[in-house]
């Protein structure tokens, strides 16, 4: 019906407000539903180029007030959690965070550690009386069994068991009622003790959300936090990841992974028939395989028994060379015993040879070291004369040096006058250079001429030698037949 409204309505005028007022809902459906076709197709896109994300939502942000009160309550719940484990932390470290809580947090916080302690030691004590309790249990029922054991001797004696455990019987019983009793008095005050600390945890809780500074320096404080709390933190943090793309994926965001699981569940399935069907194939292989490691380890087994039968002619000659060995062995040291002999008498007289030498070079020595002293004198000598005859020379050098500087002096002036021809020299003497490389190629040219000359002279004589040789030989050839 609207969109043939639609279709019958005119342009739109100031006369047909009221009409077209009516109409814009319709259009606006209408709008939502294009927007909705255009955002399948785009997930349809999405899906196929990016299947890795196929399962991610496509909006990365929440829309909806709800959605975003629930993610806001489950963050409150994460902070006040990660104070509620740090709280021990806390309560041990007061005096270190007065000034950043306040009066009245840290007034809350002491009152919360005494109920705390409170709490603490009634369930010790309901400990203590839970065991004492088991205890006497276990004596009551040992009791029992002892008087039902009695019962089966003598009669005299059972009579006489009998009145000696009716009145341990009747104190475990009235022991057990006892610690009954006060079991539930202890468990009475435990649970409004409990109730008492669950109402002060959510007051310092409340004083907790309106103080921000004092929650960031609680939760600065994460390194001494219990590993259990810590593994509950991350949990959360999980959860809240979860419940975050939860609250992203619109209903046909869900159709779409439903889907996609779907085709992906039917692509494993064909996946398992072409795996069987490859495992199949693969045991082929393996039989194919076995077969051949089999006639392999016979291949092996045949080459182990040869080896076997090597190994026994290799000891065989390991043995025959050995004893060859122990007879070359006793008869070189036979030998040895005669040379050592042979050399310890060569030894002795090397040494008298030797003390003879000594003798004959110490006085060799004494000799020299005369001759020595002699030489030093006669250096000395020639050392004193050489000063002398340097300081003579010195004289003369200086006067030869005094006429060097007035030469060079003299030349300088010769050597600028000259400068000019020195160039014209040089150009001379490149130009004869030239002439000289020139005259030089031009032998080189001629000689390399004449050897080529000589060579193909040498080829051309070999070559008629060769002929004539080889008309000489037919001529002889026919001269034979005929």
């Amino acid at each position: 019906m609207a969109s043939t409204v639609t279709r019958t309505l005119p342009p739109l005028s100031a006369g047909r407000q009221m009409e077209t007022m009516h109409v814009r809902p319709n259009m606006a459906n209408r709008g939502q539903g294009n927007v909705l076709s255009l955002q399948n197709s785009k997930a349809n896109n999405r899906l196929r180029l990016d299947p890795a994300r196929a399962l991610e939502p496509a909006r990365k942000k929440i829309a909806t007030l709800e959605a975003q009160r629930v993610m806001t309550v489950f963050d409150e719940t994460i902070k006040r959690s990660e104070i509620i484990t740090l709280m021990p932390f806390v309560l041990e470290n007061l005096s270190r965070f007065n000034v950043v809580f306040g009066s009245e947090l840290v007034e809350a916080l002491e009152q919360h550690g005494s109920i705390k302690n409170s709490y603490e030691e009634i369930r010790n004590q309901l400990e203590k009386i839970r065991r004492r309790r088991e205890k006497s249990s276990d004596s009551l029922h040992s009791n029992l069994s002892q008087a039902d054991q009695g019962e089966g001797h003598d009669v005299e004696d059972g009579e006489s068991t009998g009145e000696k455990s009716r009145p341990t019987s009747q104190y475990s019983q009235h022991s057990v009622s006892a610690s009954e009793s006060q079991m539930d008095n202890v468990m009475r005050n435990l649970s409004f003790v409990a109730q008492q600390l669950s109402t002060s945890t959510k007051n310092v809780l409340r004083l907790f959300s309106v103080n921000p500074a004092a929650m960031s320096a609680v939760r600065a404080e994460v390194g001494e936090r219990a590993r259990e709390c810590q593994s509950f933190i991350t949990a959360l943090e999980e959860l809240k990841e979860v419940l975050l793309v939860k609250l992203l994926t619109t209903p046909v965001e869900e159709k779409e992974k439903f889907d996609y699981l779907h085709e992906i569940s039917l692509r494993e399935q064909q996946n398992a028939a072409h795996i069987v069907k490859l495992e199949a194939e693969v045991k082929g292989a393996q039989d194919d395989r076995d077969e051949e490691i089999r006639k392999k380890n016979d291949v092996i087994r045949r080459l182990q028994a040869e080896l076997h039968q090597i190994e026994k002619f290799s000891e065989e000659h390991i043995r025959r060379v050995k004893s060859e060995a122990e007879k070359q062995e006793s008869a070189d040291i036979k030998n040895s015993e005669g040379r050592t002999q042979k050399l310890s008498q060569e030894a002795s007289q090397l040494k008298t040879q030797l003390q003879n030498l000594i003798q004959e070079h110490r006085e060799q020595e004494q000799q020299l070291r005369k001759k020595k002293f002699k030489i030093e004198t006669e250096v000395e000598n020639w050392i004193q004369k050489y000063d002398s005859d340097m300081g003579e020379r010195q004289d003369e050098y200086e006067e030869i040096d005094a006429v060097y500087t007035e030469e060079k002096k003299q030349l300088h002036e010769l050597e600028e006058r000259f400068t000019t021809l020195e160039a014209e020299y040089l150009q001379i003497m490149e130009e004869r250079r030239v002439a000289r490389e020139r005259r030089e190629a031009a032998e080189r040219e001629m000689a390399l001429m004449i050897k080529s000359a000589t060579t193909i002279q040498a080829f051309w004589r070999s070559y008629k030698v060769r002929k004539a040789l080889k008309a000489r030989k037919k001529k002889g050839g026919g001269k034979k037949k005929k």
